[in-house]
């Protein structure tokens, strides 16, 4: 690394802070992008960085640098201090302890730097000549690329923790076009995984142009109330809403429906969401998170009953608990806050088709438009979005559906859950976030 942190936070409290926390982090990413056959761009980056946050009588302060030299650490230290000492005194800032256990995990790969960049440009290119050649139905590839990132974090802070880890994670997606007539569908699918053998172009690529042409010749439905079967893609989108309204941030602000709940039943039996920073085959592993403080399963809703929030160090001094390990932060130019790491729906022991088949009128929702950005009331937890899918009847797929909306609440959609796949999958679209098939008792259909 080059830098001694453990004399700068002697140096920082000699200079006037009574905590330091210094945050490093170096990263290496790669992204290719290739369109009919060509590559259209080819992207390599490297960086490091340090964030120093101090606490001065209470006061929080933080800078950072990417230029470690010494005398450039000591005018950032000082402005770090400086900057503690306009802000407003808060009890609740403190850092992390140094006597914490951490699991060890498989997050990293020591052998994958030695991929070379043609065997990665090849996977991409397989990757769209296996959409583009699947049906004369795909009209073409709107976009398809590959990304990797290796990083490498160290926290050290003076209350003794000074921890490190590396990881990485390669992925390939793909964005297609299909078209009937007028009618013109597009569908996405991704692969991704720690090793580049681990990722499928093919399997993706026809995956991303099944999907396109599932959904053409899509009619609009008459209005009404009906089962919902959701794919393990948008299962994920509703779960990335419900991590926003179930962190402790947002019920400490008085900004989520699940505040003055714990302990309440909020979903059906069945249902388990989960928080893992642990979980190996996530994208948000790690065996501590942001702050140093050991990242574990935590069990939010179990059985139906709400059993947690996410916390960070900050959250968790106000509620007067533990850190559920849920500190994060977007690079070393930021302070940590409360995020989900690896956030899921917990599978059952159906298989997706015995769903569909036990079915005799309702939608198998495949694509919704709207819900992360809006389209979902954090507060009251109404939400209302476009939706795309196919009409099942008797058990039987009978055709697309489009031009159709979806409405409910998140807390009668949790409750009305009553069958659970086996097919739990996370969609690295949106983060970290899973779910497995899963069926929905009625939602309100707004069609014809």
């Amino acid at each position: 690394m080059g830098l001694n942190l453990t004399t700068l936070i002697e140096k920082a409290q000699k200079l006037g802070a009574d905590d330091v926390e210094l945050y490093y982090e170096r990263s290496e990413d790669n992204n290719i992008e290739v369109y009919q056959g060509e590559v259209e761009s080819l992207e390599s980056a490297h960086s490091k960085g340090l964030g120093i946050r101090v606490l001065v009588n209470q006061k929080m302060g933080f800078a950072y640098t990417a230029n470690f030299n010494e005398d450039v650490l000591e005018e950032v230290i000082k402005e770090a201090i400086a900057n503690a000492e306009i802000a407003e005194k808060d009890e609740y800032r403190i850092l992390a302890k140094g006597d914490y256990s951490y699991k060890k995990l498989n997050i990293y790969d020591s052998n994958f730097k030695q991929n070379n960049i043609e065997d990665k440009i090849d996977l991409v290119l397989k990757m769209e000549e296996a959409a583009a050649d699947y049906s004369e139905k795909i009209e073409g590839v709107v976009s398809v690329g590959y990304g990797d990132n290796i990083s490498e974090i160290t926290i050290v802070n003076s209350n003794g923790l000074n921890q490190s880890y590396k990881s990485n994670v390669c992925y390939a997606y793909i964005y297609v076009i299909a078209s009937k007539g007028e009618d013109k569908q597009t569908a996405s699918a991704l692969c991704y995984g720690r090793k580049l053998k681990e990722l499928t172009p093919i399997k993706t690529g026809e995956e991303a142009a099944k999907n396109a042409i599932k959904l053409l010749g899509g009619r609009a439905v008459k209005s009404q109330e009906a089962p919902v079967v959701f794919t393990p893609k948008v299962g994920s989108m509703f779960m990335y809403v419900l991590s926003n309204a179930l962190s402790a941030e947002a019920v400490q602000k008085k900004r989520s429906l699940f505040m003055d709940k714990l302990d309440q039943v909020v979903a059906a039996k069945g249902v388990n969401i989960i928080d893992d920073g642990t979980l190996e085959e996530g994208l948000a592993s790690a065996p501590f998170d942001s702050e140093g403080v050991p990242c574990s399963p935590t069990d939010i809703i179990k059985e139906g009953v709400l059993s947690n929030y996410l916390y960070d160090t900050y959250t968790a001094k106000k509620d007067g608990i533990e850190s559920t390990g849920n500190a994060e932060r977007g690079s070393y130019r930021g302070i940590p806050s409360v995020s989900p790491s690896n956030f899921y729906l917990a599978g059952g022991d159906k298989e997706p088709e015995e769903i569909i088949a036990g079915v005799d009128n309702g939608f198998y929702l495949h694509k919704v438009s709207g819900l992360v950005t809006g389209g979902a009331n954090p507060i009251s937890g109404d939400f209302s979005v476009g939706a795309t899918g196919q009409w099942i009847e008797d058990g039987m797929i009978k055709g697309a559906v489009s031009e159709v909306t979806i409405a409910g609440n998140l807390i009668d959609f949790l409750k009305d859950i009553d069958e659970l796949g086996n097919d739990l999958k996370f969609n690295p679209m949106i983060g970290s976030f899973g779910s497995p098939t899963f069926k929905v008792k009625k939602l309100a259909i707004s069609g014809s």
